[in-house]
């Protein structure tokens, strides 16, 4: 779901109003293609002249993530980044010099319906990060 009109209706749909400020949060989060923290999008907003509280964004970011909007990341045991829940489910791959996230594709469903099967978990989320260095960093390290 990468459309702010279906974003819209989710938000209707479970009934949370469709505000300037959660309309704003959900485009930046919509442009982007990597997680971001809150901080990160109180600039971006900036950078747009759209001025927001950071104390609205945490509320907002908040809301979303326990309507499931949104997924928030705990990389590095940094400030926690977020991303829009999307319709096919991913993994992460992470810099450990610059930070950088790249975003992979999970090859684990088949894993987890054997896994379901014989424990007979109902599994809800799963999570992976790989760790390494990126092309970038490996050029400026040498």
């Amino acid at each position: 779901m990468d459309d702010l009109a279906e974003w819209k209706n989710k938000l209707k749909a479970e009934g949370i109003r469709c505000t300037k400020q959660r309309i704003n949060i959900l485009n930046i989060l919509l442009e982007q293609s990597k997680p971001l923290t809150a901080k990160e999008i109180h600039q971006k907003l900036e950078d747009a002249e759209i001025s927001l509280r950071l104390s609205t964004i945490y509320r907002t970011l908040n809301l979303f993530e326990n309507k499931r909007f949104i997924k928030k990341l705990n990389i590095n045991d940094q400030e926690s980044k977020f991303e829009l829940m999307g319709e096919v489910h991913h993994h992460h791959l992470v810099c450990v010099n610059c930070n950088q996230i790249v975003p992979l594709d999970c090859p684990l469903q088949e894993y987890e319906d054997e896994l379901s099967s014989e424990t007979g978990y109902q599994i809800q989320d799963h999570s992976i990060k790989f760790y390494g260095l990126c092309p970038d960093c490996q050029k400026n390290d040498k």
